[in-house]
């Protein structure tokens, strides 16, 4: 295996691996827990994947070319709305389920209807983290170049790691949705957990760590 191609696999695990970090899978979960179907999940998972990969390239391309570093204010206040948005995504999955599992998401919807939330909260989990992201990259990269690419790389395996993690989930939650009270368990599971992730990333982020 050459040097190029075994960087690029490397690139993509790496990206997999940051996809599953918990305040990714909470937040996802929370949307996941809404889907009537396997292949919905996965549509959720990977519109969660494309908004988060989107930033990636977007925000931390450009702050890879010019070696610039975010602003650790600038950092931290976007660490702090991902932690309010889990909590706001768990609040509202326990609203939702309190008394019964709300109907699914009609069919007719257009697919930019039905992406745009998993899309968002991709979108803000990937300008949280792309300023270290590309503080890291821009120091390890010899060339712009490689950097640019192992930037790539890395969003994509962010999608991939969390469609990989909703082809799996999928199947259980689906069977689960068929059962309206382990249907509701399992979403107000979902709520809980993004509440604590939540409010451990705010209180993590405000103490430095």
């Amino acid at each position: 295996m050459g040097p190029a191609l075994l960087a690029g696999l490397t690139g993509v695990i790496q990206g997999a691996r940051h996809a599953l970090e918990p305040d990714h899978v909470t937040a996802v979960a929370t949307v996941m827990v809404e889907a009537p179907s396997p292949r919905r999940g996965i549509f959720y998972a990977a519109c969660w994947g494309l908004g988060h990969a989107s930033m990636l390239v977007v925000v931390a391309g450009p702050l890879v070319i010019l070696r610039v570093e975010v602003p650790d204010l600038l950092t931290t206040v976007l660490e702090v709305c991902v932690g309010a948005m889990l909590v706001y995504l768990g609040v509202r999955t326990l609203r939702a389920h309190r008394a019964a599992p709300p109907p699914a998401a009609s069919a007719s919807q257009p697919l930019l209807v039905r992406g745009r939330r998993p899309f968002v909260i991709g979108v803000m989990h990937g300008l949280a983290g792309s300023g270290a992201l590309a503080a890291l990259i821009a120091l390890g990269a010899p060339t712009i170049a490689t950097g640019i690419a192992s930037l790539t790389l890395y969003a994509v395996g962010t999608v991939v790691g969390m469609v990989a993690l909703a082809a799996a989930a999928g199947p259980v939650l689906a069977r689960a949705g068929r059962l309206p009270k382990v249907a509701s368990v399992i979403a107000q599971v979902a709520g809980v957990a993004s509440i604590l992730v939540g409010v451990a990333w705010v209180a993590r982020t405000l103490a430095g760590e």
